[in-house]
């Protein structure tokens, strides 16, 4: 709304303060030929200063769901979504998104090396699980699967490398590898417990990326984990 606030003010404003100029220093002939010209420029002004996407991320709406998995079995997952705003003027169209971990848990000059290091291309949820998404506009919405629990993964299937010196994996991110395969096969994508701090980025095919950094609490307990 700021933008075409905005708009609406140079868009009256501007022409009334041309007009005057030209009118007052210069032939008539000048003042037809920007009343001519003043509509094109309006209209491509509009398209690329208010007709666009403006995604944001609502961290006072996050929240917890479990769902039982109807293509695994029925079993439970646990999951913690992001909520996405859109608040301009124009959908934001095919939307990807991706989870970077910028601090981990440490000891002894260490740091946790779970997950592994590179982006993680995020799921948004949708009725159909997708790696893109159109959010509308007006103050649209979606959410993103930030991590998962399955909780079907026994401890035993939860061990790695470093199981002894960090503990057992507890989550996942919510990653289209994961929702596809047994997430006990991801460990990449695997949080052990402690306090994270992510960077979320959300890439929309006709805007400028968003991002935003949180800090991701992992607990053995589901009720316990938080993303603020």
């Amino acid at each position: 709304m700021k933008r075409f606030r905005l708009f609406m003010i140079i868009g009256v404003a501007l022409p009334i303060v041309i007009i005057f100029v030209l009118h007052r220093f210069t032939e008539p002939i000048y003042v037809a030929a920007f009343l001519g010209a003043w509509p094109v420029s309006a209209v491509a002004f509009y398209d690329h200063f208010v007709n666009v996407s403006a995604v944001k991320f609502d961290k006072q709406r996050v929240w917890k769901d479990s769902l039982q998995m109807i293509n695994r079995g029925g079993v439970t997952w646990n999951f913690l979504r992001l909520p996405v705003e859109n608040s301009g003027f124009a959908p934001a169209k095919n939307c990807t998104a991706e989870l970077e971990v910028t601090k981990r848990p440490g000891q002894a000059s260490q740091n946790c090396p779970a997950p592994s290091a590179e982006p993680k291309a995020l799921t948004w949820v949708s009725p159909k699980l997708e790696d893109k998404h159109t959010i509308p506009s007006r103050r649209g919405t979606a959410a993103l699967a930030i991590v998962i629990d399955d909780t079907s993964v026994p401890s035993t299937a939860r061990s790695w490398h470093a199981v002894n010196d960090w503990g057992p994996l507890t989550l996942w991110a919510g990653t289209t590898e994961v929702f596809a395969m047994p997430p006990a096969t991801r460990t990449q994508d695997a949080f052990c417990q402690g306090d994270y701090e992510i960077k979320v980025t959300v890439f929309p095919e006709n805007g400028s990326p968003k991002n935003e950094t949180f800090k991701l609490h992992v607990d053995s307990v589901w009720n316990r984990t938080s993303l603020t």
